[in-house]
């Protein structure tokens, strides 16, 4: 590390505990913020370290859990904090939250019948339909200012592409085959196309599989570059596919890139009478816990 600083608050961190989950190999470094508080991590240059395929422990993204007494989050159980693998802050991940809500049961932190989690796109709700099934589900805020169309020319093979911001911003592209685009060289040309705005977007590829359900491929801001899965993405595809004619009242599934399902489904509720509210189930699987090392 080339920052003093950064080097004694990593150094700090030797011993300390982690959990390695991954939510349909999309992959998360998780703390405990009981024994690992938020201050001693959110410096950019540690979670890079960490989050290092090679030379830390590996992840897309991570994630410190802390309980809502510790924070002041009146009426709700589990501060969640997100961090990209490049050490940028983000207000939602939604994988990160599906294993989060398993992590937190695990913990003793939440009930397995439910709990809220304050992101920064939020408060969200998450539970454990079935604990032995390790698929967790999460009710996420409505998608909100969701576009049809953007002044965005199709490549080939592109047929349409829509906006949504489903806790953050991502572009969905109906495509004829998502296998077939080639993501590294047409990603970043949408991820920072000035019709999304200066911060740019995520950018999710989809296209309906032959026996049912929908492939989709993501490329994911501060990972800049293909992800296994993205929960948000598979939000907002899903948000995306029922303006342009998928049926309402049905579970969008959606293969992801590691051969995991995401099941997104849109229920009402009062609370927002004019948007309906997005349910996001998938995989929040432990892969295992360990301490930290040295640098």
């Amino acid at each position: 590390m080339s920052d003093p600083g950064s080097r004694a608050r990593f150094e700090a961190l030797r011993g300390k505990p982690f959990t390695k989950m991954s939510g349909s190999g999309n992959d998360f470094v998780i703390f405990d913020g009981r024994e690992v508080p938020r201050a001693m991590v959110d410096d950019p240059e540690v979670i890079r370290s960490i989050c290092h395929r090679h030379n830390g422990i590996g992840a897309d993204g991570l994630v410190v859990l802390e309980p809502a007494s510790e924070v002041g989050a009146a009426g709700a159980e589990i501060r969640l904090t997100y961090f990209n693998s490049d050490g940028s802050p983000a207000d939602l991940c939604g994988n990160a939250t599906l294993c989060s809500t398993a992590l937190a049961v695990h913990l003793g932190m939440a009930e397995v019948s439910g709990m809220t989690l304050v992101t920064g796109a939020g408060a969200v709700t998450g539970r454990l339909p079935d604990p032995s099934s390790g698929r967790p589900e999460i009710a996420l805020r409505p998608v909100a200012d969701i576009r049809e169309a953007v002044p965005i020319e199709p490549a080939p093979g592109e047929e349409r592409i829509g906006y949504a911001l489903a806790g953050v911003p991502h572009l969905v592209v109906r495509c004829a085959d998502a296998e077939a685009v080639d993501l590294v060289g047409r990603g970043p040309l949408l991820r920072w196309h000035p019709a999304v705005g200066e911060a740019g977007a995520n950018v999710n590829w989809v296209s309906p599989l032959p026996g049912g359900g929908w492939r989709y491929r993501t490329y994911e801001r501060g990972v800049e570059g293909e992800t296994l899965a993205c929960g948000t993405g598979a939000v907002a595809t899903a948000a995306l596919l029922r303006k342009w004619g998928a049926p309402d009242n049905a579970v969008i599934r959606l293969r992801t890139s590691s051969g995991q399902e995401l099941g997104v489904r849109f229920r009402s509720d009062p609370a927002y009478p004019d948007h309906p509210v997005p349910i996001l189930s998938g995989e929040g699987r432990m892969v295992y816990r360990g301490q930290i090392g040295t640098l």
